[in-house]
C-alpha cells in the first residue's frame, strides 16, 4: 500500500506531491534526503534511548499549524493528550528532535519560478515558522546561489540540487546550520529538508 503509493507520486509528470499526507510518506521514506531524527510515538522515543529536546506537530490537514517546539521528554506525555482533546490522536503527530536552533544560518523555501531560483529566507534563530514572520527577505537567480554557496556545505548543496531536479516545480523547506545536523550528520550535511510540496 504505502510503496504503491509512493510510486504514483513519484511516477507523475512532472512530479508533484499534492497533499500534507503524501509530503510526510516520502519524508518518513527518506527520500528528501537529510532530516531531523524521527519517530512516530511516545514509545518510539522512549526505545530510541533519545535524551534531548523534542518537537511536536499535527499531521492533520487543518490542524497542521498545531506544532510544540523545544519540548523535555517529560512534557510530552501531557501534550499529547493536550492533541488528543484538540482532536489529533497521537497516530497523527509527528515527532522530530529539537534542532540548534543557536546554530542556525538560514532556513526557508527555495523553488524555480519565471525559470530561475526564488528563495524566501530568514536568518533569525528560531524555528522557521517563527522566524520568517519575524524577518524574512527574498533572493532570485544568481542571488540564491550566492546564499546557498556561502552556507550549504557541498553535500548539502548536491542534495538541494538533487531535489530540485527531482521535483521541478515544488517548493522545497529547509534549514541550514553551521554545524553539521541530521540523520546524516556524519556525511557532512548541515542542512535538513523539511517538506516538498506543491500545496
Amino acid at each position: 500500500m504505502v510503496s504503491g503509493k509512493i510510486n504514483e507520486i513519484m511516477g507523475r509528470n512532472p512530479r508533484k506531491v499534492l497533499d500534507k499526507s503524501e509530503c510526510y510518506l516520502l519524508y518518513e521514506a527518506g527520500l528528501f534526503g537529510n532530516k531531523a531524527l524521527t519517530w512516530n510515538s511516545y514509545n518510539e522515543i522512549m526505545e530510541s534511548g533519545w535524551k534531548g529536546g523534542i518537537c511536536m506537530r499535527s499531521k492533520k490537514g487543518v490542524a497542521r499549524k498545531e506544532v510544540r517546539y523545544d519540548l523535555d521528554l517529560r512534557e510530552v506525555p501531557c501534550q499529547i493528550k493536550q492533541f488528543e482533546n484538540l482532536g489529533i490522536p497521537e497516530n497523527m503527530i509527528g515527532f522530530n528532535q529539537s534542532m540548534p536552533n543557536r546554530n542556525l544560518l538560514l532556513q526557508g523555501e527555495i523553488m524555480f519560478y519565471n525559470g530561475g531560483l526564488y528563495l524566501f529566507y530568514s536568518n533569525v534563530k528560531k524555528p522557521m515558522n517563527l522566524a520568517l514572520a519575524e524577518k524574512s527577505f527574498i533572493a532570485e537567480e544568481d542571488h540564491v546561489k550566492e546564499i546557498l554557496f556561502e552556507n550549504l556545505t557541498p553535500e548539502s548543496q548536491g542534495d538541494l540540487e538533487k531535489l530540485l531536479s527531482n521535483f521541478p516545480t515544488s517548493v522545497v523547506e529547509f534549514s541550514t546550520y553551521s554545524i553539521p545536523v541530521g540523520n546524516m550528520a556524519d556525511k557532512n550535511r548541515n542542512t535538513v529538508f523539511w517538506e516538498v510540496r506543491n500545496y
